[in-house]
């Protein structure tokens, strides 16, 4: 998304140009590259809206604000699929022992960021900890969603869309038989 308050007038070469002949770039007052992650809305609201805000503090290399929106995701993913345990740990574990039909690395990436956000944000310092990691962690975070909430629909819709498909050809088969008879 990009805002400005001139009208673009034309394409020319290189990209667009407003009236006055100035280059886009020059007249932008605000602009958000697209995003990185695509988040289905058969995910809770709730999940997304942190998973967005996770996104907007990656993108301007806020690591602390991203970290805890991951792990507050991370939080009411387990509340929502019954996660047993105390501690983020346990809690990912359970997880990871409720879904065996996902990957069990992405389960494995999520405990990464315990290491980032407990000691390091309290008591140390965020050495070799960057932006990268953090994506990481998103993407795997983004992966267990979408096998939680989306594959499962996805499966569902087209399950029916077969079965509707399968009811007209069968029912126009006998349509057929009992004309013929």
């Amino acid at each position: 998304m990009h805002l400005s308050s001139k009208n673009i007038t034309s394409y020319v070469g290189r990209g667009y140009v407003f009236d006055s002949g100035i280059e886009i770039d020059d007249e932008i007052f605000y602009s958000v590259p697209s995003s990185f992650f695509v988040v289905d809305s058969r995910i809770p609201r709730e999940l997304r809206e942190l998973l967005a805000e996770a996104e907007g503090c990656l993108k301007s290399n806020f690591l602390t604000g991203a970290s805890a929106c991951v792990r507050k995701v991370v939080y009411e993913l387990a509340l929502k699929m019954d996660a047993e345990g105390d501690h983020y740990d346990d809690r990912i574990k359970s997880l990871k022992a409720k879904l065996p039909t996902i990957d069990p690395t992405y389960f494995d990436t999520l405990l990464t960021i315990q290491e980032v956000t407990s000691d390091k944000v309290h008591e140390d310092s965020y050495d070799g900890w960057e932006s990268k990691h953090l994506r990481l962690i998103l993407s795997s975070l983004l992966e267990i969603l979408n096998e939680i909430f989306v594959v499962p629909a996805l499966r569902e819709e087209k399950r029916k869309s077969i079965l509707t498909l399968k009811s007209e050809v069968l029912g126009s088969k006998k349509q057929t038989d009992d004309g013929a008879a």
